[in-house]
């Protein structure tokens, strides 16, 4: 694992854009010095693993991850409640780029996990669009989900930025995108 000089954690609900942020970031940085890493990959792995599942199945949006997402998110739960930062090492054990973007930060262990081994490194970033606009990106309310600690940990966390991400204001977002890529610049120059 490679130190990093910036770490950008991402948080925002369901189809509010994480990834795509997460992609913007890195298209701008470039790939050379910055790479995207999921907490909820590891979960999926995991899972899959004492499962026997697909792994791969379970990275997409396909129904079969639906099948197992309340179990996965329990999982996640139980792990994260004996050891807040069991994913977030798990995540980072081969990292190799200067700058590292946490794409789906869950709760407010995740980020203290970040902020506590690299202090002065991080920046956290909410990423919020409406329901209307999550909707049509094909997200469905589900209880046990979307009321659960893994949607609603973070809701009323103090980020250092709000990216806004539905759609219509593009300038909105491409400013917050500038403040974030400055941001992770300056650390790039030290």
């Amino acid at each position: 694992m490679t130190e990093p000089t910036s770490i950008i954690l991402i948080n925002g609900k369901r189809k509010c854009g994480k990834d795509y942020l997460a992609t913007r970031i890195q298209e701008k940085i470039t790939s050379d010095v910055c790479e995207i890493l999921h907490l909820s990959i590891e979960i999926k792995r995991e899972y899959a693993q004492l499962h026997n599942l697909d792994f791969k199945e379970l990275l997409t949006d396909s129904p079969y991850k639906d099948l197992y997402r309340k179990e996965m998110i329990a999982l996640g739960e139980s792990r994260r409640n004996a050891d807040p930062g069991h994913y977030c090492r798990l995540a980072t054990k081969h990292a190799s780029k200067q700058c590292w973007i946490i794409v789906d930060n869950r709760r407010e262990t995740d980020i203290e996990y970040f902020k506590s081994h690299y202090p002065d490194k991080c920046l956290v970033v909410r990423v919020t669009a409406s329901e209307e606009v999550r909707k049509e990106r094909g997200w469905v309310w589900k209880s046990g989900v979307d009321d659960a600690v893994s949607e609603c940990g973070l809701d009323k966390y103090q980020s250092d930025v709000v990216v806004r991400n539905n759609g219509e204001k593009e300038d909105e977002f491409d400013k917050s995108l500038d403040f974030v890529i400055s941001w992770i610049n300056k650390r790039l120059k030290c």
